[in-house]
């Protein structure tokens, strides 16, 4: 309530409520009180998105795109405790509407493939991005969950939610991110069980029927996604392994097919 006058009341809010997040893991070795403590952090920040004109979603993706960039980072080299409780915490306030599937997506999700593509990645950051991902995108069950979605009606609404991701103009940042993923699966500097990971999820979000539908509506937004991506340019001796990549990586998104791991 402090800054409650404040134009950058949101930020403030989302700020201190993120270092307090922090703190979670070392409060507490019980993994049900953590998630527990999250799910309250992340009902007080629903009730303050509610006394906002525009709600919290864009000063969340505001701080995801500014001073939370580095945070993350920060945050993916602490440990998978402290991610585990922010993850309760997006989720939960997805299934409410505190924040758009897109924002995660755009300032969370794809920032850690890109920087994942070209350079090594702290791997509990990487290992959270594609766990959201998932989970926003391609989680089509609700039972015996801790973390949202738990029951059959948080489920329906992440899926009402993630239709946005396969519209424009958020389709053509999903397409587009498709080859950082597909160069971060041939980056030796990246963990092998994170490649793997990643790849297994790129092959479910490419066959998924969302995403197809989205790239037979503007075949141009894929075909502009691979021709014009910085992360698909030559990686001097793996640049063979990543044009076979990059080859089969389009294969499995413009045919009905599993080529696309033949790459392997």
């Amino acid at each position: 309530m402090k800054y409650r006058t404040s134009v950058d009341w949101g930020i403030k809010v989302w700020d201190n409520t993120v270092a307090s997040l922090r703190q979670v893991p070392n409060m507490t070795e019980d993994t049900s009180a953590r998630y527990a403590c999250a799910l309250r952090y992340a009902s007080f920040l629903w009730k303050v998105d509610q006394h906002l004109p525009d709600g919290l979603d864009g000063d969340i993706l505001h701080w995801l795109r500014g001073a939370g960039n580095l945070e993350l980072v920060a945050l993916g080299a602490l440990g998978a405790d402290t991610w585990e409780v922010l993850t309760a915490v997006f989720l939960h306030l997805t299934v409410n509407g505190g924040v758009k599937t897109t924002t995660i997506l755009e300032g969370l999700v794809y920032p850690a493939w890109q920087l994942g593509s070209t350079t090594s990645v702290p791997p509990h950051y990487l290992a959270a991005a594609n766990n959201l991902c998932f989970d926003l995108l391609l989680r089509n069950d609700g039972g015996g969950r801790v973390l949202p979605p738990t029951d059959l009606f948080e489920l329906q609404c992440i899926r009402t939610r993630r239709q946005a991701v396969f519209e424009e103009p958020h389709f053509s940042q999903l397409a587009a991110s498709i080859p950082a993923l597909i160069s971060l699966e041939n980056n030796s500097e990246i963990l092998e069980h994170l490649r793997l990971e990643s790849t297994a999820l790129r092959c479910r979000l490419c066959q998924d029927p969302a995403f197809r539908q989205g790239a037979y509506r503007d075949l141009n937004v894929i075909r502009d996604a691979f021709e014009n991506s910085p992360f698909l340019s030559d990686r001097g001796t793996h640049s063979e392994d990543l044009c076979r990549r990059e080859i089969a990586g389009l294969k499995m998104i413009l045919y009905d097919s599993s080529d696309g791991e033949s790459s392997e």
